[in-house]
């Protein structure tokens, strides 16, 4: 058993909350009576992942997109009712860390995604609304293209969108996960063989073919699933507390 303060406390040092600018209301989004004996870990603070949760006996839900964005909760009506109603009556608090968790040097998304790629000498790279929140590295040695979506096959979604237009051999690698399909010029003008994000766009696409540029779309959820993974097995170890990753396989 844990205090959830206390608890929310160190995810908000860990994670350097006050140092973003997001639209995402960052940390604890949902109290509950106090405690906390299990925790959930989630990508979507949906209703969903709440309703696992009570299934779960957890009292504590960790996510990287939350339930409260800017002023979304001004009214607690409709579905704002049906989830702040449900958590507070199944007594679940929930934490999320959106900007925050993509950025982190180890336990952020994009930092996990590097670690599994075997992209190493990674630098925080790539700007939204003033955040740094992805990374630049490269490989050992050069691969080909195709051997890179077969990485990324295997070790991130079996289900991708690859744009062959660049180099066929790569070793340069930028990754920023989730909807960053936009970046690709950023990746360009670092001089990058490779970006890998999540969410394919139409303008990602038109702008990798224009700029000649190997882009690799994976899927928005599935390229978040890391950071609040690696979160809860830190909160395992400092709190001894009891904690599970949920994964829907979202295809999005």
């Amino acid at each position: 058993m844990a205090d959830l303060k206390e608890v929310s406390a160190f995810l908000d040092k860990t994670l350097a909350l006050d140092r973003f600018h997001d639209v995402s209301n960052n940390g604890l989004q949902i109290e509950n009576k106090g405690k906390v004996s299990r925790v959930l870990c989630g990508v979507d603070g949906s209703l969903r992942t709440l309703r696992y949760a009570a299934e779960q006996g957890a009292d504590l839900v960790v996510c990287h997109h939350g339930v409260s964005w800017g002023d979304s909760l001004k009214r607690i009506t409709g579905l704002n009712y049906r989830i702040v109603s449900f958590a507070v009556e199944h007594d679940i608090a929930l934490y999320a860390a959106h900007l925050p968790l993509d950025a982190h040097p180890v336990y952020g998304n994009n930092a996990c995604l590097c670690r599994l790629l075997g992209v190493r000498a990674k630098q925080p790279a790539f700007v939204y609304r003033g955040n740094t929140i992805g990374f630049r590295g490269e490989f050992a040695k050069p691969i080909s293209f195709e051997a890179f979506c077969a990485r990324v096959r295997e070790k991130v979604s079996p289900e991708i969108r690859a744009l062959p237009f660049g180099r066929a051999t790569v070793r340069t690698v930028g990754i920023v996960s989730g909807g960053a399909c936009e970046d690709v010029e950023q990746a360009h003008a670092l001089g990058l063989d490779v970006f890998l994000t999540g969410e394919p766009g139409l303008v990602g696409y038109t702008m990798a073919e224009n700029l000649g540029m190997n882009a690799v779309f994976a899927g928005h959820y599935a390229t978040e699933r890391f950071g609040v993974e690696s979160l809860g097995k830190l909160l395992h170890r400092q709190f001894k507390l009891p904690v599970s990753l949920v994964d829907f396989s979202i295809p999005y």
